[in-house]
């Protein structure tokens, strides 16, 4: 009778880099996302996230989910122009 071969080593570990490859892609969208839908709101979500994990985790998640949204509407990520200082009021037209 034949027996089920047992799984190998190498083949254990292979799948567990890919698992762990997979959670790093993942993680790295989701603080891209959360970067795009904004840089104030990502750094005060991370320093939640230093004192309450969980909720610092759900933030950047729902973060992540705004960016994703801004990201398919297509808003513009592009710097506005540079507005001109108006010193007196012939430099303001």
């Amino acid at each position: 009778m034949h027996e089920p071969a047992a799984a190998k080593p190498a083949h254990i570990h292979l799948g567990f880099l890919r698992v762990a490859a997979a959670l790093d892609a993942l993680s790295s969208a989701i603080a891209g996302f959360a970067l795009l839908g904004g840089a104030r709101a990502f750094m005060f979500i991370a320093l939640l996230g230093w004192r309450e994990p969980v909720l610092g985790g759900a933030g950047l998640v729902l973060l992540a989910v705004v960016g994703w949204l801004r990201w398919q509407c297509g808003a513009s990520a592009a710097p506005q122009p540079a507005r001109r200082a108006c010193y007196n009021r012939s430099s303001c037209g």
